[in-house]
């Protein structure tokens, strides 16, 4: 009976320790790269609408993204005071 008890014990631990191990690969969020400042998207306009692009392709994952964040913020800095159409 203790040989039973040992091999399912061990065979939870196996269990339990892969479990925690593959946690680590199934993380598939889109990643943004380095967080980047309000003033550095400001000066990179390509930068600023790649990551545009990509936050508007992907809201759900990426609105509380920083780097999003940072580029949509330079945006609005830019284009304030900007004539747009309203139509």
């Amino acid at each position: 009976m203790s040989i039973r008890k040992f091999s399912c014990a061990r065979n939870f631990v196996i269990v339990a320790l892969a479990s925690v191990v593959l946690t680590g690969c199934l993380n598939d969020t889109p990643e943004t790269g380095p967080v980047q400042t309000v003033d550095w998207y400001q000066a990179h306009d390509d930068e600023r609408q790649a990551i545009l692009g990509m936050c508007a392709n992907n809201p759900g994952e990426l609105k509380d993204d920083s780097n999003c964040i940072n580029a949509r913020e330079a945006e609005r800095l830019l284009s304030s005071g900007e004539s747009r159409d309203i139509w």
